[in-house]
């Protein structure tokens, strides 16, 4: 059984039938404790027609709550414990390596970053926040910051895809034309240039 499938309509469900406080809970488990990425419940709440500023500020609000749990886990539960538990909810230890890393070289920095480029899931930063014990508030504020720029255009995003459908996936498929000639241009000079010196020595 997909589990992550599973949970990604169960969260779809719970938006549709609560709207504000469906998206504030949705978001909430999702950066706590909820392997879902957080793009699937705010494209999805744009898409369905709940308001803007609604997704925006229930959306954030739930993000940052669910990251403060993180951050408890990070600062009071025992490594071995994040390390033997966390595969349930999809995080493996090299995440929390990483992350820990991060956190040390940044400071509060890394919270921001971590939220606005959200390369390692949120709750990860969240916990690694807590283990390198990143001042509190400044974690909180950090977080806040983060997540409201990211939920709004990925709000906006959700509900152009059902206004615009044709132009969404003309620009979706131009991007992905894009991405796939920069990566056969760089594999392409990248083998002349090996051959090059392989020739020339």
């Amino acid at each position: 059984m997909d589990y992550s499938a599973v949970l990604q309509n169960d969260l779809t469900a719970l938006i549709v039938r609560f709207g504000d406080l469906g998206v504030f809970l949705a978001m909430f488990l999702e950066s706590c404790v909820v392997p879902i990425p957080s793009e699937v419940i705010i494209i999805g709440a744009g898409a369905i027609g709940i308001p803007l500023a609604a997704v925006l500020i229930f959306g954030s609000l739930g993000s940052t709550l669910g990251a403060m749990v993180g951050y408890a886990l990070g600062r009071y539960a025992a490594m071995p414990v994040l390390l033997k538990f966390g595969r349930f909810i999809l995080i493996k230890p090299q995440h929390i390596y990483k992350a820990e890393e991060f956190a040390k070289k940044y400071g509060v920095a890394s919270v921001f970053i971590g939220r606005v480029l959200p390369i390692i899931p949120f709750k990860v930063f969240s916990i690694a926040a807590g283990i390198t014990r990143i001042a509190f508030i400044p974690f909180v504020l950090c977080t806040l910051a983060g997540v409201l720029p990211r939920i709004f255009l990925l709000a906006l995003f959700g509900a152009a895809i059902v206004k615009y459908t044709k132009v969404v996936f003309i620009l979706i498929l131009f991007a992905v034309l894009i991405f796939l000639a920069f990566r056969f241009t760089r594999f392409f000079y990248t083998k002349k240039k090996t051959n090059i010196r392989g020739g020339s020595r």
